[in-house]
C-alpha cells in the first residue's frame, strides 16, 4: 500500500515540477530585467565605464534561465505525450489544467462543471493512470 502513495507522489512531484520552472523562470526573468535597469543607470552616469560585475551577474541568469526553459520544456513534451495516452478524456483535462496551464482546483471545478469533491477523485484516477 505504501508503495503506491510513493509513487502517486513521484508523479505528484513530477507533474508540478513543471509549474515550479515556470515560477522559477518568471523570477529569473524578472531579475534579468532589473539587472539590465542597473546596468543601464550605472552607465550613463559613469559614462563610458562598464560594470563587469553587473555583466557577468547578468550572463550568469541569463544562462540559467536558458537552462531552465529547456528544461521545462522538456517536462512539458514528456507530459503532454504521457497524458495523451490516456483513455479518460476528463483526467487528461484535469491534469493538463491543473499542471500545465497551473489553474487551482476551484478553478478547475468552475470549468468542467464538476464539483471539487468530484474533480479530487478525478485527479486521483488520473495519477493512477498517469504514467511516466
Amino acid at each position: 500500500m505504501n508503495g503506491g502513495i510513493e509513487k502517486k507522489e513521484q508523479k505528484k512531484a513530477f507533474l508540478q515540477s513543471y509549474q515550479a520552472l515556470s515560477f522559477s523562470i518568471k523570477t529569473l526573468g524578472n531579475l534579468l530585467v532589473s539587472l539590465q535597469e542597473e546596468q543601464n543607470r550605472v552607465h550613463s552616469v559613469m559614462q563610458g565605464d562598464t560594470d563587469t560585475d553587473s555583466g557577468m551577474e547578468m550572463k550568469d541568469v541569463f544562462s540559467s534561465l536558458r537552462k531552465q526553459l529547456g528544461e521545462k520544456n522538456q517536462i512539458c513534451k514528456i507530459i503532454v505525450k504521457n497524458v495523451s495516452r490516456m483513455d479518460s478524456e476528463i483526467e487528461k483535462n484535469i491534469l493538463l489544467l491543473k499542471y500545465i496551464s497551473g489553474y487551482t482546483w476551484e478553478e478547475i471545478s468552475e470549468m468542467t462543471n464538476y464539483s471539487l469533491r468530484q474533480v479530487y477523485n478525478i485527479h486521483n484516477l488520473a495519477l493512477k493512470h498517469f504514467t511516466m
